[in-house]
């Protein structure tokens, strides 16, 4: 009996199925710390601080939860170098 070894590539872990959920503006600036509207406003308009641009529904602005993650984990990472 013959064994084949093939070593497989690992590939990178999918996204979480809810990346793609979409939150409102409430429920945006209670994830990144309970900012006001105007903070969310200022830090789009910051090209330090690259905050991710919502996605326009019936002029209603919504953050997609994996851009969120994203933008979070980058920030976590660059405040402990």
């Amino acid at each position: 009996m013959q064994t084949q070894e093939h070593a497989q590539p690992r590939k990178a872990a999918p996204a979480p199925a809810d990346d793609d959920t979409l939150l409102t503006s409430a429920q945006t600036r209670a994830r990144v710390g309970n900012v006001s509207t105007i903070c969310i406003w200022r830090w789009m308009r910051d090209p330090r601080v690259q905050f991710p641009r919502p996605v326009k529904i019936n002029a209603q602005n919504y953050w997609r939860l994996g851009d969120l993650r994203q933008w979070q984990a980058e920030r976590m990472t660059k405040a402990a170098a």
